[in-house]
C-alpha cells in the first residue's frame, strides 16, 4: 500500500468520525431544548392576585312566552284575475296592447278609475284610441285585439239586403191587398143590388107579374155576383197571406242581421274590467278558438296570497283575523287579513285553500313566492338582548358573568329573532347574566 492511499483512508475515517460527533451534538441540543434548558424559569413564589371584576352592564337570561308560528308556502295573486278568450273562431287581425299595459273596463266609463297614475307603465296609444275613439268602441272598454270580421260582415250585408227586398215585397203586397179590398167592396155593392133584384123578381113571380125566365135570369145574375165577391175575397186572403209570409221572411232576415251584429261585436276582444295585462298568449295571424285564452288581465291592486294549509291548522284560523306574510323576493313582511277559507279539502293532499288579503304595494306582483305565518299555539324560550350576541365567523358567543363576577365566554345556539331579543336554544340557563355592550 502506498503512502497516498494510506493518507486518503485516514481522511475518510476522520470525516466519518466528525459526522457522528455532529449528529450526537445535535441530538443533545434538541434534548436540552425539549427539556426547557434554554427557557427562563419562573422563580418560585406566591401566585399572582386575580384582577378585580369589571363593572359591566348586564341583562338576565329570561324565559318568555311566544306564539308558535308555522310557515306555509303560498303564491301572491290578484284578487280579480280574468283569462280573456274569444267567443268565435277567427284569425287574429290586430293586437292593440302589450304586457304590462293598463286597460279600462266597460264599467269605468272610458277612463282609468280613481285617476291613478302609473310611473313605470303606460297605456298604449292604440288601446287608448280603441277605448275613447269611435262610436262603436266608446264606453265599452279597451279593445285588446281585433279578429278578422270579413265573413261576418258579408253575412250582415246579405241579411240587410234580404231585409230591404222583403220591405219592397211588403209594399207590393200591401198595394195588392188595397186593390183586392176595393174590388171586394165593389163586388159586395154589385151583389147587394143583384140580390135586391132577385128578391123583387121572386115577389113578382109569386104574384104572376114576371115570367120564370126573368126569375131565372135574376137568379143567374145573383149567383154570378156572389161568385165574383168570393173570388175577390180570395184575392184579399191571398194578398194577406203573401204579406204575412214576406213579414216572416223579413223577421228571419232581421234575426240573421242581429246575430251578425252580435258576432261582429265578438271580433273585438275587450278588457272585462279596469286593470293590467299581465300575459299575452297570441300574436297577429294566430287562429283564435272559442275558450282559448288570449290575454290574462288582473284587477287593480288588491293583492292577496293563496296558500294550501293542512287540515289540522283550520281550527286555529278565523276569517277576518290578522296574519303575517313574508315575501322572500322583497325581503319584507306584510300584515294581511284572512279573507276566505275555501270550504273544500283536497283529498289527495288533505289541504284547504285559504286567501289572505294584502295591502296595496307596487312590489306585490302576481306569482311571487310568499310564506304565510300561521299561529299554532304558544311556547316558552330563553331570550337575551340582541346586543349581547357576537358573531365571529360561524361562531356565536356571549359574555356571561360567573359567580365571582368575572366575564366568561360562552358559545350559544340561537333561534328566532324578535323585537330587540333573540331566542337561545342552548348554551345558557335562566337567570344567568350576560354582558350588554
Amino acid at each position: 500500500m502506498t503512502e497516498t492511499s494510506q493518507s486518503q483512508d485516514k481522511r475518510k475515517i476522520l470525516r466519518e468520525t466528525a459526522k457522528g460527533l455532529g449528529v450526537l451534538l445535535l441530538l443533545v441540543l434538541m434534548m436540552m431544548w425539549l427539556a426547557g434548558a434554554f427557557i427562563d424559569k419562573v422563580e418560585p413564589g406566591a401566585p399572582a392576585a386575580k384582577p378585580q371584576p369589571g363593572a359591566w352592564k348586564t341583562e338576565k337570561v329570561r324565559k318568555r312566552d311566544f306564539p308558535l308560528i308555522i310557515d306555509q308556502v303560498g303564491t301572491v295573486r290578484a284578487h280579480t284575475l280574468a283569462q280573456v278568450s274569444s267567443r268565435i273562431m277567427a284569425q287574429v287581425k290586430e293586437i292593440l296592447v302589450r304586457e304590462g299595459d293598463v286597460v279600462v273596463g266597460s264599467d269605468a266609463g272610458g277612463s282609468v278609475s280613481g285617476g291613478k297614475k302609473t310611473a313605470d307603465k303606460t297605456i298604449s296609444k292604440a288601446a287608448l284610441q280603441s277605448s275613447k275613439g269611435g262610436a262603436a268602441d266608446s264606453g265599452s272598454g279597451t279593445v285588446l285585439a281585433r279578429l278578422d270580421d270579413g265573413e261576418i260582415l258579408a253575412r250582415l250585408r246579405q241579411a240587410e239586403a234580404q231585409i230591404a227586398a222583403m220591405e219592397k215585397a211588403m209594399e207590393v203586397g200591401k198595394s195588392k191587398l188595397t186593390a183586392a179590398r176595393a174590388q171586394v167592396n165593389s163586388a159586395q155593392a154589385n151583389r147587394d143590388n143583384v140580390l135586391a133584384d132577385f128578391k123583387r123578381y121572386q115577389d113578382l113571380y109569386r104574384n104572376q107579374a114576371a115570367t120564370g125566365q126573368q126569375l131565372d135570369h135574376a137568379k143567374a145574375q145573383k149567383d154570378m155576383a156572389e161568385a165574383q165577391l168570393q173570388a175577390h175575397e180570395q184575392e184579399v186572403r191571398a194578398a194577406q197571406g203573401e204579406i204575412e209570409g214576406t213579414e216572416a221572411r223579413k223577421k228571419q232576415a232581421e234575426a240573421a242581421a242581429a246575430e251578425a251584429r252580435v258576432l261582429l261585436g265578438y271580433t273585438l276582444i275587450r278588457a272585462p274590467f279596469t286593470g293590467k295585462v299581465i300575459k299575452k298568449t297570441v300574436d297577429v295571424g294566430d287562429m283564435a278558438s272559442p275558450g282559448q285564452t288570449l290575454f290574462i288581465v288582473e284587477g287593480e291592486s288588491r293583492p292577496e296570497i293563496h296558500a294550501n294549509l293542512s287540515e289540522s291548522l283550520l281550527p286555529q284560523l278565523k276569517v277576518g283575523e290578522a296574519m303575517e306574510v313574508h315575501v322572500d323576493a322583497l325581503k319584507r313582511t306584510f300584515q294581511g287579513n284572512l279573507r276566505e277559507i275555501v270550504p273544500m279539502s283536497d283529498p289527495s293532499t288533505r289541504t284547504v285553500l285559504v286567501k289572505v288579503s294584502l295591502p296595496d304595494d307596487p312590489g306585490l306582483v302576481n306569482g311571487l313566492f310568499g310564506r304565510l305565518r300561521v299561529p299554532y299555539g304558544r311556547y316558552e324560550s330563553l331570550v337575551v338582548p340582541m346586543e349581547a350576541v357576537r358573531e365571529v365567523g360561524q361562531l356565536v358567543l356571549v359574555e356571561v358573568v360567573d359567580s365571582e363576577g368575572y366575564a366568561q365566554r360562552r358559545f350559544v345556539t340561537l333561534g328566532r329573532r324578535h323585537e330587540g331579543v333573540v331566542e337561545v336554544l342552548s348554551g345558557l340557563k335562566e337567570n344567568e347574566e350576560v354582558i350588554v355592550p
